[in-house]
């Protein structure tokens, strides 16, 4: 299971991921600006954060800032995602491990804290 295209560090303005490595300031304009370093202060980042960790996502790091960013921005729209809108918003991301069974679980992880308040 891979989502579709590479892509690399994220940020996220107005909810939407968005490449940074091509998005240009005049794009953003004044729009508020959410980074990798930030999201965890989120409430949809620190569940997303707190999955990634009980489900030991994480193997060579090298996609972590982009799928982290991808999937907070997912339930920051869209709280109880299916399958189908995990792969929409994840697709741009590849794991170069192959751990897309544990992201997958640990978005629909946060999802489910979502819906039990925590």
């Amino acid at each position: 299971m891979a989502w579709r295209s590479a892509a690399r560090a994220r940020c996220t303005s107005t909810r939407a991921a968005t490449r940074s490595c091509i998005t240009t300031i005049d794009i953003v304009g004044g729009s508020a600006i959410t980074t990798i370093e930030a999201v965890g202060a989120t409430a949809a980042g620190a569940k997303i954060q707190k999955a990634w960790l009980d489900r030991e996502v994480v193997q060579c790091g090298y996609c972590q800032s982009g799928q982290i960013m991808s999937a907070s921005a997912l339930l920051a729209s869209n709280p109880h995602p299916t399958d189908s809108d995990i792969d929409d918003a994840m697709s741009g991301n590849i794991c170069r491990c192959g751990t897309y069974v544990r992201i997958r679980e640990a978005i629909k992880d946060a999802a489910q804290s979502s819906g039990q308040g925590g």
